[in-house]
Parts: C-alpha cells; structure tokens; sequence
C-alpha cells in the first residue's frame, strides 16, 4: 500500500507540478520574449519615422529647386561679365523665396553648374569644383539621379561645416533633360542625431550602410569619432530594412535581457502563486493521500484534482484582462500627474477600444455605441498621422439605436484607414455617414486615399457579397469578410454590398440595411 501512494504522489504531484512549473515558466519567457520583440520592433519603426521626416524636408526643399524654372533659366545663362553675373545673382535672390524655404526646413543648399560665364560662390558653385568631391564620385560610381550620402571628412565637400553631415543630391534635369547640373542639399548630422537621441527610447537602435553605422540613438557614438562598424556590435536582436531614396540601408536594434527586478514587477505575483502552489499542493495532496489510507477513494480524489485545476485555469483566464486594464490605468494616471493630458486621453481612448475588444457579452450594440468606438479608434489614429488624417462623423438621430453587429463599422473604417489613409503621403479624410433612406439603413464609409484598380475593386466587392466561414482561413481582409458574414447572418442575407473607387481619387463603401431586419437597442 506504501509504494502505490508513493507512485500515485510521483503521478499525481511531483511530474504534474513539474509540467505546471515548465509550462508557466516558458509561458513568462515567451512572454518576456514577445515585449522584447515589440519593443525593438517599435524603436526600429520611430527610428524609420525620424528619418523619413528629416530627410523630407531636405526632399521638399529639393523638389521646390528642381521644378523651379525661374532657377533653370538662371543657371543656363550667358552672361557677358563678372558685374552682370552679379547683378543678376543680387536680383535672383530679391525675387525668389528658396533661401527662406531652406532657413525654414533647417538645411543649405547648393547648386553646381556647368554653366562656364558663372562665378563660383555661396550657393552656386562651378561644377568642375565637385569632380573630386566624394559624394559626387558616390552619385556618378552608383549611376544615380537622386540620393542620400553620408559623410564624416565633410571638410572635403566645401560646404560650411567642420562636424559630420548627411547629403541629399539631386540631378536638375526637370526642364533640360540630359543636364549635368547637381543640387547639394546639407543636412545638419547633429541636429539629426540629437533628435535620435532624445526619442526616450531604452533600447539602442543603429541606423546602418553595409556595416558601417551612420545614426544612432545611443550614447556612445560622437561626431567626433570615426564611424563604427556593425560587426564590432552585441547581441543584436531585430533587423528591418529601410528602403530610402535609391539606398537600402539597415536598422539594428540591440535586445538587453530585462533585470531581475523589472521581471519581478512584472510577474513576481505569479511566480509567488507558482511557489505558494508548489509548496501547499503537496501538502495538500499528502493529506489527501492519508485520508485515502483511512478509506477516501481514488476515485474521488482524483475528481478533487481536476476540479482544483479547472479552478486554477478559470482564474489565471480572468486575470489577463484585468491586468490589462490596471495597468493602462496606472500609466494613463502617471500622465496625468506627470500633466501629460494628451498621452493619458490616448490612453484613454486604447483602455475603451481594448474593453470592447474583451468584453463581449453580447453580439450586437447600437449604432450610437458603435459610433462611440469609430470615434475613439479614429482619435488614436489621428494621433499617430497628425494633420495627415482628418474624419467627419454624420449619423442621423433616427439611425442611433438601430441594433448592428459588434465591431461591423470599425471594421469598415479600419480597412479605409490601413489600405486608403495609411500608404498616401498626402493629407486624406475618412467620412462616416449613416441615414435612412427608402425603409432602408444605409451605412456609407468614404475615404480620400489611393483608390483601387477595378479589378481589386471587383474582387473585394465579390468577397463582401460571398463572404462565408472558409473565406476565414484565408489571408487578405478577413476583417471584413467576418464583418459581412455577420451582417448577412442578423439580416437573413438581405444586407446590400456596394464600393464605388478610383484610383488617386478614393473609395466609397455603401451597406444598404432593410430597416425590417434590424431591432433597436435601449
């Protein structure tokens, strides 16, 4: 009798918590692993987002000088003296606005020509002066039009800087196609560095050529030392490409193991339940084990086990959320007293979005608080885009209360931001509309982006119109397609799909709702 409860406490205790403990512990580290990896995928992405917008302005600068014609004429001109040359530079710049365009965006300029009656200085220079200037050889070595290039001798270049430099050339062909003329734009390294800097980001971030580093967010990089090398880096942990201006280059974030400390505030409670677990369980289970000797069942004590695991993964189950939510409220409350209004609105707004994304106690909710969630969505998102987003919401009264599908409009609205908003480099708007219309609810979801061709056209308005449960498993907007599967299942298939779309113009989603399929909410 002693060895068979000595096996059933090795089966039912030591290896059952041996499993538990492996399962829990990969479940931290995997856990750990993950946030790492979004961490450094979110330092890559800011570190991308700074340098698209720095080098913009230089671009944009760039392209007011290439379509400038008043400068191509200029350029190409004869002129008869050094006297001539010189009163028309002095009336050049009396009537153009490049100068304060440049001061406004931060960056000089200049421009080298082949034009021989020309007189080398400030921003015009002779073009023979750039034959052994390094990013000239660069832009002629490479065949290119355009591009950047990154200097430390910037002495060489002869521009007015003794500290590290990035440059942005350009071909200025626009008007004489076949022209040698060349833009140099300077952009100001340290100003650029110091930008990196201050992001307030833990992870270091290596912004790369081939293997040498040009930009960094760390603090060990001076402009005045000589450029290090990627090879000479630890423990590096993500990699993505950055495709810019005819370059590729690469951006290396380096991944630190999280301290002790910083994982025992993330998850010293559930390794003291896991401890407490592994120490009371045996106890437990010892007893239990006893009373058997005295006349418990086998049976029944096994039944007791799985209802103390059920128990155990019911409540692990429920703490996820709420951990969720506390600790977005405690950072959203951080903000508050750190007078951070406009991050704790944010967060705000991501606590609501995350709840109704958990707590679905229902299927359907009102168009009034489906509304309510397009709103937050759109705010965090405008947020992230700035004045390249704008939205309007217009949802007659009568229309509020009418019950939809969960989650139906911001489905709709998500796909107008991510496949309309988010690849136009211009400014775009998203529009909302919801009215009655002959016995009918219509839902319309316009967007000023790309467009679509019309085939993509057809082919998303065949997917919307067929949407089934085995269209799920596939890869592309599923989104939408779950959307429309449960707005065809609440109004018996009678639900109408229309999209109407031109590229470079935008597109327009129309839902035509019989007002006889849809109940209305309190």
């Amino acid at each position: 009798m002693k060895k068979k409860l000595i096996i059933l406490y090795l089966v039912f205790t030591i290896i059952p918590l041996a499993i538990l403990d492996a399962v829990v512990v990969g479940g931290i580290l995997r856990s750990e692993q993950t946030k790492r990896y979004h961490e450094m995928e979110n330092v890559a992405s800011a570190i991308k987002y700074a340098c698209s917008a720095e080098f913009e302005s230089a671009v944009k600068v760039a392209n007011s000088i290439y379509t400038s014609k008043y400068i191509y004429d200029f350029i190409n001109e004869d002129f008869e003296s050094a006297l001539e040359y010189y009163t028309r530079y002095k009336e050049f710049f009396d009537d153009t606005l490049i100068d304060v365009m440049a001061a406004q965006y931060d960056v000089s300029y200049k421009i080298y020509s082949d034009n021989k009656t020309m007189i080398s200085g400030s921003q015009f220079q002779r073009l023979v002066k750039a034959y052994d200037e390094p990013w000239y050889k660069f832009m002629k070595e490479k065949g290119l039009k355009s591009g950047l290039f990154f200097d430390y001798n910037t002495k060489q270049v002869g521009l007015d800087s003794n500290t590290r430099k990035i440059f942005y050339f350009k071909v200025l062909d626009f008007y004489d196609y076949g022209s040698e003329n060349v833009l140099l734009i300077d952009i100001d390294y340290g100003k650029f560095s110091r930008a990196l800097m201050n992001m307030n980001y833990d992870l270091d971030a290596y912004l790369c050529d081939n293997d040498k580093i040009l930009l960094t967010n760390g603090k060990g990089m001076s402009v005045a030392k000589p450029y290090s090398y990627v090879s000479e880096l630890e423990n590096i942990g993500y990699t993505e490409d950055m495709q810019i201006y005819n370059q590729l280059l690469k951006i290396y974030v380096v991944d630190t193991q999280s301290e002790i400390y910083d994982w025992w505030g993330s998850w010293g409670i559930y390794l003291l339940v896991l401890a407490g677990f592994n120490v009371i369980f045996p106890v437990l289970l010892l007893l239990r084990i006893n009373k058997i000797a005295y006349g418990y069942t086998l049976r029944e004590q096994t039944m007791i086990m799985t209802r103390q695991h059920a128990e155990l993964l019911a409540l692990h189950s429920q703490i996820n959320p709420h951990f969720l939510f506390n600790a977005l409220e405690s950072i959203r409350m951080h903000c508050i007293i750190k007078k951070e209004s406009e991050s704790a609105y944010m967060i705000e707004r991501l606590a609501k979005l995350q709840r109704q994304y958990t707590e679905w106690q229902e299927d359907n909710t009102t168009i009034e608080n489906e509304v309510d969630f397009v709103n937050n969505y759109l705010e965090l998102q405008k947020y992230r885009f700035g004045d390249r987003l704008s939205y309007s919401l217009d949802i007659e009264p009568s229309c509020k209360k009418f019950l939809v599908p969960k989650l139906t409009l911001v489905t709709f609205v998500e796909n107008a931001c991510i496949h309309g908003i988010e690849s136009k480099t211009s400014n775009g708007w998203i529009f909302l509309r919801v009215h009655e219309k002959d016995n009918n609810m219509v839902i319309e979801i316009e967007d000023t982006g790309n467009g679509m061709k019309e085939e993509e056209t057809e082919k998303l308005l065949t997917s919307m119109r067929e949407a089934n449960i085995s269209m799920l498993e596939k890869k592309g907007r599923v989104g939408v397609v779950n959307a429309c599967i449960r707005l065809k299942m609440v109004t018996d298939d009678k639900v109408l799909f229309k999209i109407d779309s031109e590229e470079g113009i935008g597109t327009i989603i129309t839902i035509t709702v019989p007002e006889e399929c849809l109940k209305k909410g309190v």
